[in-house]
């Protein structure tokens, strides 16, 4: 696969909402039907061919855009919309301006806290796909300083530096953004929100339906499981784990940390 197209491959809606949410659209009129996983959670609401948006909890919203892969195959990327007073925080930016464009004006439509910043949790275009868009909006993407060379090396659009992250972590819009070490990549950042005691797992964290870690192009397998222990330490009060792929249901944190141990021996 091409440099430009690396990526991570292996609710009810306020009262009141816009009327393009109001309803599920037939998957059988549109295209972007994910065939290979599947969106986060039942409650979504197709607002878009290739977009998904939901309320997982108080102040936490889901978006799931899909990517033709090349191969007949739609593949879902999660990301989230985080609600902090009078803005929200976009976590994952979508595959592609298109996406992210659309994630944005589906927002404004719900007539929620205006999109005020992004964070890209590591380089993948499924997570920085669509920073020019969201940067034409006057909406600025931070992330790890490694994923900006990583970004700019793989010919995608790079975030803004969070400075130190590696060393400690950052408030964004009322989000930790914390580093736990190396895994799905060595830039991999999480993102949790005390307020409602979600945790964003990216592509670190691997649906319970996932059967293996997926893309380990980029990974560091030797670190993996410390990663995730890390990870599952410090949020052990998560209600719900988001992973970048995939359905939220199950012990996702869990199933990744076997998966991790059981990849180790054939990359000893």
């Amino acid at each position: 696969m091409a440099n430009g197209a690396r990526m991570c491959t292996r609710s009810a809606f306020v009262a009141g909402s816009a009327a393009v949410l109001a309803a599920p659209v037939a998957a059988s009129a549109r295209t972007g039907d994910p065939k290979e996983l599947e969106i986060a959670f039942p409650r979504m609401r197709r607002i878009a061919d290739r977009l998904w948006l939901g309320r997982l909890s108080r102040h936490v919203w889901v978006h799931t855009t899909t990517h033709d892969l090349g191969h007949g195959d739609d593949y879902p990327a999660n990301g989230a919309i985080v609600v902090h007073g009078s803005s929200a925080t976009l976590v994952d930016t979508g595959w592609s301006d298109t996406d992210a464009n659309a994630i944005v004006d589906a927002w404004a439509a719900l007539r929620m806290p205006p999109i005020a910043t992004a964070i890209a949790t590591h380089f993948h275009t499924d997570r920085v796909g669509g920073i020019d868009a969201l940067a034409k909006r006057g909406i600025p993407t931070f992330g790890n300083p490694l994923t900006i060379g990583l970004a700019l090396d793989n010919g995608h659009p790079a975030p803004r530096p969070l400075h130190d992250v590696e060393k400690h972590p950052h408030t964004v819009g009322g989000i930790e953004v914390f580093y736990p070490g190396a895994g799905h990549t060595i830039d991999n950042v999480v993102a949790w929100i005390p307020s409602d005691a979600v945790l964003f797992g990216g592509c670190l964290v691997k649906a319970t339906t996932a059967p293996d870690l997926g893309n380990l192009g980029d990974a560091v397998i030797g670190a993996y499981p410390q990663t995730v222990r890390n990870v599952m330490r410090r949020y052990a009060a998560a209600r719900h784990v988001i992973p970048g792929h995939g359905t939220i249901a199950g012990d996702a944190l869990g199933h990744t940390l076997a998966m991790a141990h059981a990849a180790l021996p054939a990359h000893a």
